[in-house]
């Protein structure tokens, strides 16, 4: 069972690289990024709570920490004093230290993005602009969703000067996208499974494909708002010379990445609908990543809770008693 439950959960960790999402619907798209991506944190804690529940209570473990190292190097234990269980206790708490430390630490990083952002708004507003949005001073064309709780669409004094009519107002539902079809919580849950699954390679790439997928699904929003593609992309240009200004709370009208293939999807069009088949096998596999995910999750609490019974269990007070004989 652990061995398909194994195969099932690398696989949907691999999936997505292999499905060729980039012009896929892009709620489906970004559904399949931020489950592979939930599967990865996942697997993280179920690693970080083997090491530590489970390990100590394997055979090979316990012949690694029964030796006595003071017997057989005792020149170098007495001066450094090494001890075999201490050393074992070690290597198995500190990967879930590791992992928890760095969740705790982008936890702390989203309030603190939130906060940040609540004051640069208060600081630098110049009053109420166009659609219900926010001016703030700057040179630069800056058209962004600027918070969690209550997001506010806020526009620069540069990108008032630099966009003209069409282009300002497409960029502003494009915001407005983001808030409407709540990617912000999307962001924020993204960044905590990152935080998670930093250690894994390919991590980043992922978070990549996501904010893409969302930057897309925020476009088609917009064009839905019959606004001229040549003018939102248009805007995105002007917007993608600016400072980068993507984050957990500041979701920038460029993106931070991929800027080339939007304009290229707004310039083209949108890429054929696929086929009946493919729609179906592209949905088909977001509902199976999302409910893997919620397995996994959903049968993490009762994991924890026989793990810790079994590592009660575990042979290490007799390993250490021997030793001391």
């Amino acid at each position: 069972m652990s061995v398909v439950l194994t195969v099932l959960v690398a696989g949907g960790i691999l999936a997505p690289h292999g499905l060729g999402l980039r012009r896929a619907a892009p709620a489906i798209a970004a559904t399949i990024w931020l489950a592979a991506l939930a599967l990865r944190a996942l697997t993280v804690v179920y690693l970080a709570m083997y090491l530590l529940m489970f390990l100590p209570a394997t055979e090979a473990f316990v012949a690694v920490t029964h030796w006595c190292w003071h017997t057989v190097i005792p020149l170098l234990t007495t001066h450094l004093g090494l001890d075999g269980h201490r050393i074992g206790d070690t290597a198995v708490i500190l990967p879930a230290v590791v992992v928890a430390a760095s969740l705790v630490s982008v936890t702390f990083g989203v309030v603190r993005a939130a906060r940040a952002v609540r004051r640069l708004l208060t600081s630098t507003s110049l009053g109420p602009g166009p659609s219900d949005s926010l001016i703030v001073g700057g040179a630069e064309v800056v058209v962004a969703a600027a918070g969690i709780s209550r997001p506010r669409i806020v526009v620069s004094a540069g990108a008032l000067t630099a966009l003209d009519d069409e282009e300002l107002a497409a960029g502003l539902d494009h915001e407005r996208g983001h808030i409407e079809r709540h990617h912000r919580f999307v962001f924020v849950f993204a960044e905590l499974c990152r935080g998670l699954a930093r250690f894994l390679p390919g991590t980043r790439q992922v978070m990549s494909e996501l904010t893409f997928h969302l930057e897309r699904d925020a476009d088609r929003w917009a064009l839905a708002r019959r606004h001229d593609p040549f003018a939102l992309a248009s805007a995105i240009c002007k917007a993608a010379t600016a400072r980068a200004t993507n984050g957990l709370a500041l979701t920038s009208l460029s993106g931070s990445s991929s800027v080339t293939d939007r304009l290229d999807e707004l310039v083209d069009g949108p890429a054929r609908d696929p086929a009946r088949l493919e729609r179906a096998l592209l949905r088909g596999t977001a509902w199976a990543l999302v409910s893997l995910a919620l397995a996994l999750a959903a049968v993490l609490p009762a994991t924890a809770v026989a793990a810790g019974g079994q590592a009660g269990d575990g042979p290490s007070a007799s390993a250490q008693a021997a030793c001391e004989h």
